[in-house]
């Protein structure tokens, strides 16, 4: 459990220093100021999950590296959206560590963060990933 927490935090990482820092450093050499200097990266960020959550089969470069996928039930983009922009809570002024702090808590209690609760999500191990995919799979070929 605790293994994944820190592979979890590693990918994030690895995702942030990709699209957050260089994000801002072309931001800051562009001269942007006030709002869109501090929107534009975060929804930046939000978008290349997305995208990259749906078209990779579930990871990002970060989770690649890991060996991390997202797993939803329901499938889709708008759950996978929804997961994403919740993670904007993070990055909020002077309340994102209030955030951060449940997020880490509950991941400690449940093995889950606050954005796979509202994006009705989990990150499995790639293992852990296939293993669900063949039960569901032996599952479906017994109910036919």
């Amino acid at each position: 459990m605790r293994s994944k927490m820190i592979l979890r935090g590693l990918a994030g990482v690895i995702d942030l220093l990709l699209i957050i820092l260089p994000s801002y450093m072309v931001l800051t050499v562009l001269e942007v100021n006030g709002v869109v200097y501090n929107l534009l990266p975060q929804l930046l960020f939000a978008v290349y999950s997305v995208v990259s959550i749906t078209s990779f089969h579930g990871k990002t470069i970060g989770k690649y590296f890991a060996r991390l996928s997202v797993y939803t039930e329901d499938g889709g983009a708008l759950h996978l959206g929804i997961r994403e922009v919740a993670k904007l809570l993070y990055f909020l002024p002077n309340i994102g560590i209030f955030f951060i702090g449940i997020s880490f808590i509950t991941s400690l209690i449940f093995g889950r963060t606050i954005h796979d609760w509202i994006g009705k999500s989990q990150v499995l191990l790639d293992n852990e990933k296939l293993k669900l995919e063949r039960e569901d799979f032996y599952e479906k070929r017994l109910t036919r």
